[in-house]
C-alpha cells in the first residue's frame, strides 16, 4: 500500500514547531536559534523527508536545476562530457538533470520538454544531429540552451565546441610527417557536422601534399562509433585487398573498432599502418596507446556552463560570444610510426 508523502507540515507537527520556522530551517535563514534549527533538521532526517524542490521554484521563480542531454550515456565521450559538465554547474550552486536521447531526434526533443515543464534554468546539450537545430531552437523562448557540437550556420542555437576543421588538418599532416602516403579517413557519417569538417580538412590537407587519399563512405548503417569502425575496415579491406598506411578515423571509439579489425586480421599498429583518432577518450585500448587530435573536456563543458549562466545573467550576450570554438592539441602516443 502506497504511503503518505512527508510534508512540511508533518515535519512542523513532529517537531512542535510553525511551519515557518521549519523553512527558515531548510533555507538557511535567519529568526531562528541555532538549537531549533539543529532540531528541525534532525526531524526531518529522521522522517526521510524530501522538500518539494519544483513547487518551491515556482513559488522562487529558480529551481537552481539545469539538465544535461547527451545522444549516447554508453559512450565513454559522452558520459565523461556529462559528468564534468554535472560537477561544473554544481561550482555554481545547480543540480542537474542527466538525459539520455539514444541519438533519437524525437526523444531529443522530449525531454527538452520534459525538463522545461519542470522548470529548469537552462539546457546544455550534444545534439543528435543537424535536425536537432530545427528541432529545438523554438525552446530558447523558454530557458537559455547551449550546445556542445557546432550548429549549423543559420542556427540561432549558441554553441562551444572544438576547432574540427584544425582538428582534420592537424591530423593529417601529422600522418604525413610520419612518412605516410596512402590515406584513409574512416567512420564518416554524413549527419555529423564535425565528421563532415574533418573530412574535409583532411581532403585539403592531403591534397595540399601531393598525398593520395579517401574519404570511404558506406551505404551500411551502424549502431555505434566502435561498430562503425570496425565495420566499414572490414568492408574496406574486403573490397580493396591492400591497407593503407595511415587512417584518421572519425573518432577514437572509431579506432578502436578499426583496432579490433587489425588484431583480427593480423596487421600490426604501427608498424604497417599508423593510426590516429579524436576526442581522447581512452590511451590503453589494449596494448595501444592511442594518437589522438581534441580539445580538453574540462575546458569544453567550463566554456559552456559559463555561457549558459551568462545567458541567464540580467546583461545580454553579444551574438559572437555565443559561438566558441577551442583550438585542439594533437596529443601523441604509440599508434603512429613516428619517423625520427
Amino acid at each position: 500500500m502506497k504511503q503518505k508523502q512527508i510534508t512540511i507540515k508533518d515535519v512542523a507537527k513532529q517537531a512542535g514547531v510553525s511551519v515557518a520556522t521549519v523553512s527558515r530551517a531548510l533555507n538557511g535563514l535567519g529568526g531562528i536559534g541555532e538549537e531549533t534549527r539543529t532540531h528541525v533538521l534532525q526531524v526531518c532526517e529522521e522522517m526521510a523527508y524530501v522538500p518539494n524542490t519544483l513547487a518551491r521554484g515556482l513559488v522562487m521563480q529558480h529551481t537552481q536545476t539545469i539538465g544535461i542531454i547527451v545522444p549516447d550515456i554508453t559512450s565513454p565521450f559522452y558520459s565523461q562530457l556529462m559528468l564534468l559538465a554535472a560537477s561544473e554547474a554544481k561550482l555554481y550552486g545547480y543540480q542537474v538533470l542527466l538525459c539520455n536521447s539514444f541519438r533519437n531526434y524525437e526523444m531529443e526533443m522530449n525531454y527538452f520538454k520534459l525538463l522545461i515543464g519542470n522548470q529548469v534554468e537552462g539546457i546544455v546539450f550534444f545534439p543528435v544531429g543537424d535536425l536537432s537545430s530545427e528541432n529545438l531552437y523554438q525552446f530558447m523562448r523558454y530557458v537559455p540552451i547551449v550546445s556542445l557540437n557546432e550548429m549549423p550556420d543559420k542556427s540561432p542555437i549558441p554553441y562551444v565546441c572544438g576547432n574540427e576543421c584544425s582538428a582534420g588538418r592537424i591530423a593529417t599532416e601529422y600522418l604525413i610527417e610520419c612518412g605516410c602516403r596512402n590515406l584513409l579517413f574512416l567512420g564518416y557519417k554524413n549527419e555529423r557536422l564535425a565528421h563532415r569538417y574533418r573530412a574535409k580538412s583532411f581532403l585539403k590537407a592531403a591534397r595540399k601534399a601531393g598525398i593520395q587519399a579517401e574519404v570511404f563512405e558506406s551505404e551500411n548503417s551502424y549502431k555505434t562509433s566502435f561498430e562503425r569502425g570496425y565495420g566499414q575496415f572490414c568492408e574496406f579491406l574486403d573490397q580493396n585487398g591492400s591497407i593503407p598506411d595511415g587512417v584518421v578515423a572519425a573518432s577514437d571509439a572509431t579506432a578502436n573498432g578499426i583496432i579490433k579489425v587489425c588484431m583480427e586480421r593480423k596487421v600490426s599498429i604501427p608498424d604497417q599502418l599508423s593510426l590516429i583518432g579524436f576526442d581522447n577518450i581512452n590511451a590503453d585500448i589494449p596494448t595501444i596507446e592511442l594518437t589522438t587530435v581534441a580539445i580538453s573536456h574540462k575546458l569544453h563543458v567550463k566554456k559552456a556552463i559559463d555561457l549558459l549562466m551568462k545567458m541567464k545573467g540580467e546583461h545580454p550576450v553579444e551574438k559572437e560570444h555565443k559561438r566558441v570554438r577551442i583550438q585542439p592539441e594533437l596529443i601523441e602516443r604509440c599508434s603512429c610510426n613516428k619517423i625520427n
